[in-house]
């Protein structure tokens, strides 16, 4: 060995893990760099083949914890995620989010609307930064002191956003870091039902509008379940004959194309995603995704945000004939058209009472989404949009009223009903037969207004 042999040699025995971490990762970092620098990843067996080698011969352990424990836990440490890699790799289930407000501070939410602090944490300020900074690169994103600030995906379904500090946390703090589970249990509308997030005549109303032609934009907070209902009404009302084109920023979470026991495609689902540049020449933004989707020949069309000007050209993809999905976010579902309409007029030189005339008109749905005090997510309000004496009349279609909440074992739980409000209008309805809606689906819809509500 080399002169710094010496100097693990002289510090075997039993120690703390983080200090036995720090001794590990020198060694192999001062003789294995390309290794450590290239292929700890992507060759765990050779990695942990020096791990175990290592500890062997200088007699190093932590006490409690076997020796194979050990190698596998140093090997986490230093060429994956640390306690984050068996969550980013779906082995612990029903994680919805993970909340790091600091190196020692995380804290897990869980499907079932509970949130506790995690056990496990980093070891200091500069280990945190060092995993994060490399779960970032695994996903091309960079974070350093001159661009502390990262919003990315990591895979598919896992959205990350990160303050890496650069001056902008306390350095005490390391990293703040909040990484998000998209669907991670792929829930179906079944799911959505059972769970009460809606009854199943709301969510066969939504499916139906979508189906026969109706627009709509669902509205929430993050992490209300905007995302999962949109999937699952799609997947649902899109016939496998008709071609739905879906686009999303950068990443891609929606995975709607169905395969046969062979792989083959069984539906004409095309999914498209921007793309950043440093060159706005190169950038291929929403609004241009969206225009150039429409010579696409789809059938259907979503937008998976609406962020900006692209709500003036997903306005024209639906006013065009193409039943168009959205999300946005907002504080109720009569916010929406309060929202969008400013957007719009980003890339439009028509009058703000023109633009509210074609929202109302582009987007006869409205949907609002809540996570509420006992952690359940509920869709608050469906509405329709109607354009009335030069403003959008926003009428409630069902709604959820809370009756009381109450503490049991500590936690919150809340009571209360959906209740179907009003039909829809006669505009709606005609536009709905227009694009050929059985007559009975269409009436199982049209209930007695004030009708009793549903119990959830």
């Amino acid at each position: 060995m080399n002169d710094i042999s010496g100097l693990y040699m002289s510090q075997s025995g039993s120690m703390e893990f983080s200090k036995l971490l720090d001794q590990v990762q020198a060694y192999l970092s001062e003789n294995y760099k390309e290794l450590m620098v290239e292929g700890g990843a992507k060759n765990p067996q050779q990695t942990k083949a020096y791990i175990r080698q290592y500890l062997s011969e200088q007699r190093l352990s932590v006490d409690g914890m076997p020796r194979e424990q050990t190698v596998n836990r140093l090997y986490r440490e230093m060429a994956e995620y640390s306690f984050l890699t068996p969550y980013l790799n779906f082995e612990i289930r029903n994680v919805e989010g993970i909340e790091i407000c600091a190196w020692d501070n995380v804290w897990i939410s869980y499907s079932n609307g509970t949130e506790k602090q995690s056990e496990e944490h980093f070891f200091s300020p500069e280990h945190a930064r060092n995993v994060i900074i490399r779960l970032l690169h695994q996903s091309g994103i960079s974070l350093d002191n001159t661009k502390p600030l990262a919003i990315g995906h990591l895979g598919k379904n896992i959205r990350i956003t990160v303050d890496g500090g650069g001056g902008t946390l306390d350095d005490d703090v390391g990293v703040s870091v909040s990484i998000r589970f998209v669907n991670p249990n792929h829930l179906s509308c079944e799911d959505l039902i059972r769970n009460g997030t809606l009854t199943p005549e709301m969510m066969g109303f939504l499916v139906a509008a979508y189906q026969y032609g109706a627009s709509m934009v669902i509205a929430g907070k993050t992490n209300s379940g905007k995302t999962t209902l949109m999937s699952d009404i799609m997947a649902r009302a899109v016939p496998d004959d008709k071609k739905l084109i879906t686009i999303e920023y950068e990443d891609r979470e929606f995975d709607l194309i169905k395969r046969d026991g062979r792989g083959r495609p069984l539906n004409k689902v095309l999914h498209l995603c921007t793309r950043e540049s440093e060159k706005p020449e190169l950038a291929i933004t929403a609004q241009r995704l969206v225009e150039f989707s429409m010579t696409m020949n789809p059938a259907y069309f979503c937008l998976s945000e609406i962020k900006g000007g692209e709500a003036f050209a997903t306005m024209g993809a639906s006013e065009s004939g193409h039943p168009t999905i959205t999300t946005t976010h907002a504080s109720s579902a009569e916010d929406i058209p309060n929202r969008l309409v400013p957007l719009a007029s980003l890339a439009s030189n028509f009058s703000e009472k023109t633009l509210y005339f074609l929202m109302a008109r582009a987007f006869p749905i409205l949907v609002f989404a809540r996570k509420n005090e006992d952690g359940k997510r509920r869709i608050a309000q469906i509405c329709e949009s109607v354009y009335e004496g030069g403003r959008i009349r926003v009428v409630p279609l069902w709604l959820w009223r809370t009756e009381y909440n109450e503490k049991a074992g500590g936690k919150t739980v809340v009571h209360g009903r959906f209740e179907k409000v009003h039909n829809i209008s006669e505009t709606l309805r005609q536009k709905l037969r227009e694009n050929d809606i059985p007559e009975n689906v269409l009436r199982s819809f049209l209930t007695e207004e004030g009708k009793e509500g549903i119990s959830a």
